[in-house]
């Protein structure tokens, strides 16, 4: 009888064992397409087996064996911060370019080619009134389009500071969900791979936006840093980021009012600019802080345009000064002005003397030639600058515009190759983690049949049971 009893109990067991793995195969296949999942895979141990002192042996249910790979993981989160810093890179430089016309018929390569064929006509005919108006007119033209090239790259720098401040607030956002996850971890869910996937799915968005190192606790947590060691998520405490500004290096600065740079602070205050190295929030300081300020200035540069402005400026005024409207009559000035003393809004304030007029325009130079200063003015059209490199004006201003495009291709092709990486990286880390639908059906079929032989095992054992009770008299 107690053999009997014991062989019952080592069945029911089986059979508890059995339920336990089918839930797990069924828990796999239920969240085979759920983010952040990763295959369990259930594990059945020996029970003792020792009749003298009544153990009979069987199966019972052992712990769950998770297939999560951290190194699959982080490759995955290195790629997908690649990937979201080329994106980002590649979307705000879309925008610069946008804002900067290359294309000799628009902006300042035409303004600079209307320009300086007006001075050719006036060269022609230096004492003819509608060509000096013809000059005034394509001076007014080549003022504006520095003003509106300054101020349409002034707008994109303002969006690209705002994408920043959206992309710290992202990033705010799901570290503070990770810390709550953490805390359902901690009050009791460290074995739940529903929880567990929530967890590495929100870290896959997070790699996206800022380059992290993760830290797996034994408890089931995750700390999660940046690369200098700035903890975003420690426990269930978060810590967030903000964003601020800072002058560029230059000592002294070229101008006070120089436009600053934007900063990554960390909860405790500190500068942790220097420690993003990829994410979608490197690459948008990357056009904020370096490809924009290249062009409009910073604390240690003037920036090309206002480079530009300034030398075209000067060379006119140093040309036109100098003329003479008659004999005996100099001129009143020159044809530019700028904001001399603060060289990075030389092309925002560029414009016309308000003291040149068409009639004031003096043509004849200090050597008495009638047609002096326009024919000095029009070489100026390809003569190499040393203010510039020895560049001509359009040339610089195509340079400018060259580095550009070149930033711009390198971000495309990033993007690209990025986006392979991580597809490749996510199909390897499917392989370790992921579910396959059909081994789980195989496994389910093989657990089924085990768990319906127990059953018919427990039933016979009932039924022999119950006959020797019978037999008792």
């Amino acid at each position: 009888m107690g053999t009997l009893n014991a062989s019952l109990a080592g069945a029911a067991s089986a059979l508890d064992a059995l339920q336990y793995a089918l839930s797990v195969s069924q828990n796999n296949i239920d969240n085979a397409s759920t983010p952040g999942y990763a295959r369990q895979t259930a594990s059945l141990i020996a029970d003792p087996f020792d009749p003298a002192a009544g153990l009979s042996g069987g199966v019972a249910q052992g712990p769950v064996m998770d297939s999560r790979d951290l190194l699959a993981e982080r490759e995955v989160w290195q790629q997908a911060g690649a990937q979201g810093a080329a994106t980002a890179q590649n979307q705000a430089l879309a925008l610069v370019q946008n804002a900067l016309p290359t294309s000799s018929g628009n902006g300042i390569p035409a303004a600079l080619t209307s320009f300086f064929n007006a001075v050719s006509a006036w060269s022609a005919a230096p004492g003819d009134g509608s060509t000096e108006q013809t000059v005034m007119d394509a001076a007014s033209t080549l003022a504006h389009s520095f003003n509106t090239t300054a101020a349409a790259v002034s707008t994109v720098s303002q969006a690209v500071t705002q994408s920043i401040g959206d992309t710290v607030g992202q990033i705010n956002s799901l570290t503070t969900q990770l810390a709550n996850l953490n805390a359902a971890v901690e009050r009791g869910g460290q074995h739940d791979a529903g929880l567990s996937g929530q967890v590495y799915s929100t870290l896959e968005n997070l790699s996206g936006l800022v380059n992290i190192q993760v830290l797996p606790q034994q408890d089931g947590t995750v700390n999660v840093t940046l690369s200098g060691g700035d903890a975003l998520v420690l426990g269930t405490q978060q810590y967030g980021l903000s964003t601020g500004s800072v002058a560029a290096a230059g000592n002294p600065p070229i101008d006070p009012q120089a436009p600053p740079h934007t900063a990554i602070y960390g909860a405790d205050g500190a500068d942790v600019t220097t420690q993003l190295s990829s994410g979608t929030l490197y690459g948008q300081l990357q056009v904020g802080n370096v490809t924009i300020p290249a062009l409009t200035g910073d604390a240690g540069q003037p920036g090309a345009l206002n480079q530009l402005a300034t030398s075209l400026a000067s060379t006119v005024n140093g040309i036109v000064s100098q003329g003479f409207v008659s004999p005996g009559n100099p001129a009143a000035g020159g044809l530019f002005v700028t904001d001399g003393a603060h060289p990075t809004s030389a092309a925002a304030t560029f414009a016309v003397d308000s003291n040149m007029t068409a009639a004031g325009l003096p043509a004849i130079d200090q050597n008495n030639v009638p047609n002096g200063v326009p024919l000095a003015l029009n070489s100026l059209a390809g003569a190499p600058q040393g203010s510039l490199g020895n560049a001509s004006y359009t040339a610089f201003y195509g340079n400018a515009a060259a580095e550009l495009g070149t930033q711009l291709n390198l971000a495309q092709s990033g993007q690209t190759l990025a986006t392979q990486s991580l597809a490749q990286a996510q199909s390897m880390r499917q392989t370790a983690e992921g579910v396959d639908l059909n081994a789980e059906a195989v496994n389910v079929m093989q657990l089924q049949q085990g768990y319906e032989a127990a059953a018919k095992l427990v039933n016979t054992l009932n039924t022999l049971t119950q006959a020797v009770i019978n037999m008792i008299p």
